[in-house]
């Protein structure tokens, strides 16, 4: 797993967030001891194949009314091929008569047009300070399966 966040998020954060707080992030949110202890208070962590090999990963928290899409990343090499829709599938079975959310990256462009294309609707807009001086600054999206 931490071989796979270690590809994956470069190539999907450089060029928005910059080499340091990439780094900054691996080391603090996205470490082996972060998800562990992510896993430990209950999210939910899962390793995405095609074929026999890791492709991505993806992870969500339930919530009383909603459940919350914490994680979905697949390598680049891989994006297109309709594995993001296979996994929102899923997660709308999982979630039916609740609300899916997730937060996104301002920045992150692509992420959101596959969310759009999705039925996701903005319904707000967050700046979370997360240390070192950096900022994680994102939109909220949201489904509704009720």
């Amino acid at each position: 797993m931490d071989q796979l966040v270690k590809e994956i998020w470069p190539e999907t954060y450089l060029s928005i967030i910059g080499e340091d707080q990439v780094r900054y992030m691996l080391a603090t949110f996205q470490s082996l001891k972060n998800i562990q202890e992510d896993i430990q208070n209950g999210d939910r962590y899962f390793i995405l194949y095609e074929n026999q090999t890791p492709i991505g990963y993806t992870a969500y928290r339930e919530e009383p009314k909603s459940l919350y899409i914490s994680k979905l990343y697949l390598k680049q090499s891989t994006r297109g091929k309709g594995y993001a829709s296979q996994v929102f599938q899923w997660f709308e079975t999982l979630a039916a008569g609740k609300t899916l959310r997730l937060n996104v990256n301002k920045a992150n462009t692509r992420a959101i047009a596959v969310y759009e294309h999705r039925g996701f609707k903005q319904v707000a807009a967050c700046k979370n300070p997360i240390g070192q001086g950096y900022i994680m600054d994102d939109y909220v999206y949201e489904k509704d399966l009720c």
